[in-house]
């Protein structure tokens, strides 16, 4: 929520603005007025607020001179002026200056609303830039750990694909690899041995994801074609007995199977599990066993396949995840995502972003929300995921599809 001054010498003309303001769904929680330049100032200095409506044309301090001030001590307060036609090259030297957008007198409510979350979008995309950097460089074992274990749970969403895309994965086959100690290693071995294998692998040219635990390992190698993962998976082993022999820590090691699709890698996990002979339960079995290729059920696909579209589409804005697709069909998960890219060509995570993105596309258009706001509307837990997956998937930001939506319609007044 954000602060928003209304300086104009006319009351009537701060009233209709608040007005409009106040009826709106706009996220601004506190709305303050001035009469002139001068208390525009001192009001900025003293409560920081983070959009400025200026009436170019006050006596005393000019609206352009009062933005010089209140920049000078919040800069990145966004200015929009209001003004009369007969002051248009003052807009245009405004605009010149730094200033986000105007407004004719008398200002309509929708340019208003178009205009502030203009200013809004622009902050929201300003504090999750910042947001974003600081997740980066807060990137921890811990996430990793994280991320692995949605990835071995069939828990992919989102949130996983941007952060590969953070960390600038992108080679399209992945494979789990499971080790299990024979016997309890200590935390002081555990730092060690991550340390030791996380340098091997990187000096092997190796991107790879992996988690210590006491008792064993999780981890996933990628690469960017298919035909070297049977090489890649004999030297990453090696790689793994150098580094067990040299700590002699005793060990077993299994390699699942490559896979293209991430909501495949629970199936890899089991494979890898079960190499090392680790007990797999009944229902983990099932997803091992079932065979989405043959014949079982083929002549019913479209039915269930249509389910779970369907599925999607009513809960979109919810937190789905595969295990709730799957049993609104009844199938397990790796049966079910295996059989949607079979029939509709995409994933069921690509499928659920297209449902979301044009919803978030209607939404834009109409201009009533904010982008946090939609991004929320929409099922994302965080707007960066929501910015990152519409420039991904569309080619261009969010405020900049809603720039050309406007422009497109001719609601520029």
């Amino acid at each position: 929520m954000y602060k928003l001054m209304i300086v104009d010498d006319e009351g009537l003309e701060r009233q209709a603005l608040r007005h409009f303001i106040q009826n709106s769904k706009l996220e601004i929680e506190e709305i303050l007025e001035c009469a002139n330049g001068v208390d525009a100032v001192k009001t900025a200095l003293l409560k920081q607020p983070e959009i400025c409506i200026l009436d170019i044309k006050m006596p005393g301090l000019s609206g352009l001179e009062a933005m010089e001030q209140i920049r000078a001590v919040n800069k990145s307060c966004k200015i929009i002026f209001s003004t009369a036609y007969s002051y248009f090259d003052y807009a245009v030297k405004a605009l010149q200056a730094g200033a986000l957008d105007f407004m004719v007198k008398p200002v309509k409510k929708e340019k208003l609303i178009q205009v502030i979350n203009k200013a809004i979008d622009q902050l929201d995309a300003e504090h999750n830039q910042e947001a974003y950097q600081s997740k980066i460089t807060d990137l921890t074992y811990v996430l990793e750990k994280r991320i692995l274990r949605e990835l071995i749970t069939g828990q992919t969403d989102e949130e996983t694909l941007w952060f590969f895309d953070a960390m600038g994965i992108r080679e399209p086959f992945g494979c789990i690899f499971f080790v299990r100690f024979k016997r309890e290693i200590s935390e002081e071995e555990k730092a060690g041995l991550s340390k030791l294998l996380r340098a091997d692998l990187t000096a092997a040219g190796y991107t790879h994801l992996l988690y210590v635990h006491r008792k064993s390992i999780d981890f996933m190698v990628f690469s960017k074609t298919g035909d070297q993962t049977e090489k890649i998976a004999r030297h990453v082993e090696k790689i793994f007995a150098y580094a067990m022999d040299s700590l002699q820590i005793p060990h077993a090691i299994g390699a699942g199977s490559w896979e293209e699709d991430l909501m495949q890698m629970e199936f890899s996990y089991l494979c890898a599990k079960e190499g090392v002979g680790e007990y797999v339960t009944a229902e983990q079995r099932e997803i091992i066993v079932e065979e989405p290729s043959g014949e079982k059920d083929l002549k019913e696909v479209p039915a269930e396949i249509e389910s779970v579209c369907r599925y999607m589409k009513e809960h979109y804005s919810e937190k789905i995840t595969l295990t709730s697709i799957a049993d609104s069909v009844g199938f397990s998960k790796y049966y079910i995502s295996r059989l949607f890219k079979k029939h509709m060509g995409v994933t069921i995570i690509d499928y659920l972003i297209k449902i979301r993105l044009d919803k978030a596309k209607e939404l834009l258009e109409k201009g009533d929300y904010s982008i946090k706001q939609i991004s929320f509307m929409v099922g994302y837990s965080d707007p960066n995921y929501f910015t990152w997956s519409f420039k991904k998937y569309l080619g261009l930001s969010p405020i900049k599809y809603r720039y050309f939506q406007n422009l497109g319609s001719g609601n520029l007044e």
